[in-house]
């Protein structure tokens, strides 16, 4: 970190300090992964590739989300939302959209949550895996909460929902996502 500070490569210093607030965030010590995350997502800021912001962003609402700060963690992914969108990373607003499902679960719309899941889904079925899972911290799949989702609803209620989120759009679903 030191030599990448010295010579001035902004990217690698944003990255390895999200790499390191990565260990403590899958060890449970979220406060010391949010010190290093802010750390990274402030180095991150400092250059003008979205590479490394759009990293930073995504595991900083996860160590948000984990010390319970729901509204900081929705800050924090609605900020990468637009900025993914913005690039036209069509993968990582895919991901995104996952993310601001599992905070609304979290917060009790089921509704809300099954569609952006199943905006996400649509988003994702057409745009392909794309590269940020492989950098961010690991997150529970949303396929993983649809079962309790389905049953939070009602099949009648989760289908309506699904069918809604599905046929959003990609931009309709990032305005609707975008919304509190």
């Amino acid at each position: 970190l030191a030599l990448h500070q010295e010579l001035g490569n902004k990217v690698s210093v944003a990255l390895l300090y999200n790499f390191l607030g990565q260990i403590p965030l899958s060890q449970g010590d979220n406060d010391a992964a949010a010190r290093l995350l802010r750390q990274g997502l402030e180095a991150a800021h400092r250059v003008p590739d979205r590479f490394p912001l759009l990293i930073s962003l995504y595991d900083l609402a996860l160590s948000s989300q984990a010390r319970g700060d729901l509204a900081g963690a929705a800050g924090l992914l609605r900020e990468g939302l637009s900025v993914a969108s913005d690039a036209g990373d069509e993968s990582c607003v895919g991901y995104y959209l996952q993310r601001l499902a599992a905070l609304a679960a979290q917060r009790e719309d089921p509704g809300r949550a099954v569609r952006l899941l199943a905006a996400a889904d649509a988003v994702l079925q057409a745009a392909g895996t794309g590269w940020l899972l492989a950098y961010v911290a690991g997150a529970p799949a949303g396929a993983d909460a649809l079962p309790e989702l389905r049953r939070r609803l009602g099949e009648a209620a989760f289908q309506q929902a699904w069918a809604q989120g599905a046929a959003m759009g990609r931009r309709h679903a990032v305005e609707y996502a975008q919304q509190d």
